[in-house]
């Protein structure tokens, strides 16, 4: 008998055979190990984690109506009201907490508010208290804390919740106005964190859905600023709210 035969089989056969189980041994466990890897990974994945996304958006537009009557409708008529109103909220409460006016660069500051030329610097803060109506918040009302800085050249107005609200973990506007070739020009800018459980997968999703947020609430003050001021850029004297009855 040959030497490399044992029972009238090869060895070479003998080997490759062993060769072929150890392959298939190996395949074996490489598929199981891979299955065990895709299982966790997709647990991992599909796990709910506590996520904060967050949107920004910003907006320059023009309207056409000169800066000093922009600043007497802003100042003399309710716009916080009528924004907040058309921004799908609706303001509950406000509270005056603090007005400083200062009328020392104006020497006749009756004369010219009546005008429309005023010179009075006015600065103001004030507590807003709004329903949200997003069930996903968790919380149907959102406290805020107004500051107005309103001068002859520019007005500023910074509004910026003072405490989460449900999931809504921070939310803020900032509108700033200035006179533009016989228009005024505004600047917007919103921005809002809120936190989600969500799975790890989606939390890009839950980014592009805060993101769209925040632009669709820059879309929606500039469309009510503009109506606001439309409304009332007519009138040759713009008369406070209360005596506008």
């Amino acid at each position: 008998m040959h030497p490399r035969c044992v029972a009238g089989i090869h060895l070479s056969e003998v080997t490759s055979l062993t060769e072929t189980r150890r392959h298939k041994r190996f395949t074996v466990a490489l598929i199981a190990t891979l299955l065990v890897t895709a299982v966790a990974l997709g647990y991992w994945m599909l796990k709910p984690v506590e996520h904060l996304a967050s949107g920004a958006q910003q907006s320059t537009f023009v309207i056409e109506c000169e800066f000093d009557k922009y600043r007497q409708i802003m100042v003399r008529k309710n716009a916080t009201k009528a924004i907040v109103g058309n921004s799908g909220m609706e303001l509950i409460e406000e509270k005056i907490q603090d007005v400083e006016i200062d009328a020392s660069a104006d020497d006749r500051p009756l004369l010219n508010a009546i005008r429309g030329k005023s010179k009075t610097e006015l600065s103001a803060v004030r507590l807003l208290t709004v329903s949200l109506n997003d069930p996903q918040l968790e919380s149907d009302r959102l406290v805020l804390k107004q500051h107005a800085d309103i001068r002859p050249e520019a007005m500023h107005v910074r509004t910026k919740s003072i405490k989460p609200a449900g999931r809504l973990q921070s939310y803020q506007t900032e509108l700033t106005a200035v006179p533009h070739s016989g228009g005024t020009e505004i600047t917007l800018n919103v921005s809002l964190e809120v936190r989600l459980n969500v799975p790890k997968l989606f939390t890009s999703r839950a980014d592009a859905e805060v993101q769209q947020a925040a632009i669709d609430a820059i879309t929606d003050q500039e469309e009510s600023i503009t109506q606001f001021v439309a409304e009332h850029a007519d009138a040759r004297i713009i008369l406070p709210e209360f005596l506008d009855k």
